[in-house]
């Protein structure tokens, strides 16, 4: 299979070369992110992406030091949204109205239906419920990235609070769920050669 290819091809990116990505390359895994499915199709989630040298040496000392945040070509964050339930709601309602002509009463009661279940929902099961969405999205993210010879490297070892801050994330009403920089990978990067290690499919799969 090709995706399984895919996913032999890429690894934990430790180390950087430096080398830019470009702008079209870095829409098309983006978009291809985009895509992937969500909970009611409300993507309660967006990607952020720091080209910013200077910005991502900041959010190394947040990172635990972990130099690979600067030295790739771009970070990309994925943020939850976790201001008004209207902030997640309205957006998809507008676009689904737009693509799908509804009428208005149709709107209303889409509306109205998916703002029940997420006021449904506390605060904090709302933030768990948009970054779970999110890692739906990293999966997409990750084979997107192999598939256009893009190098990555998942994160959730960075203080979530400091990366918060430092981008203003809170007025955007958004949280960091995890960052990946994403770049081409160094030939100095010995992690490259290692070989993968994962359970065999045998202890992998239980059939009950």
């Amino acid at each position: 299979m090709y995706l399984e290819k895919l996913q032999q091809w890429r690894y934990a990116t430790a180390d950087f070369s430096g080398a830019d990505i470009a702008d079209d390359v870095l829409d098309k895994l983006l978009n291809t992110t985009r895509l992937t499915a969500s909970s009611y199709g409300l993507q309660p989630y967006c990607t952020l992406v720091i080209r910013d040298k200077g910005l991502r040496e900041q959010l190394v000392n947040h990172s635990f030091g972990q130099q690979k945040v600067a030295d790739s070509s771009a970070l990309v964050i994925f943020a939850a949204k976790t201001g008004a339930v209207a902030d997640i709601v309205d957006p998809y309602i507008s676009e689904l109205s737009q693509q799908r002509q509804l009428t208005n009463e149709e709107a209303e009661n889409t509306r109205n239906y998916l703002t029940q279940k997420l006021q449904a929902m506390s605060a904090a099961k709302r933030r768990e419920w948009a970054a779970r969405q999110a890692y739906i999205g990293l999966g997409t993210f990750l084979l997107a990235a192999a598939e256009l010879e893009v190098d990555s490297c998942p994160m959730e070892g960075i203080e979530h609070e400091a990366y918060d801050n430092i981008l203003s994330l809170k007025e955007l009403g958004l949280s960091t769920v995890f960052a990946c920089p994403v770049g081409y990978r160094s030939e100095a990067d010995t992690t490259q050669f290692q070989k993968k290690v994962r359970q065999p499919l045998s202890k992998f799969k239980v059939v009950l």
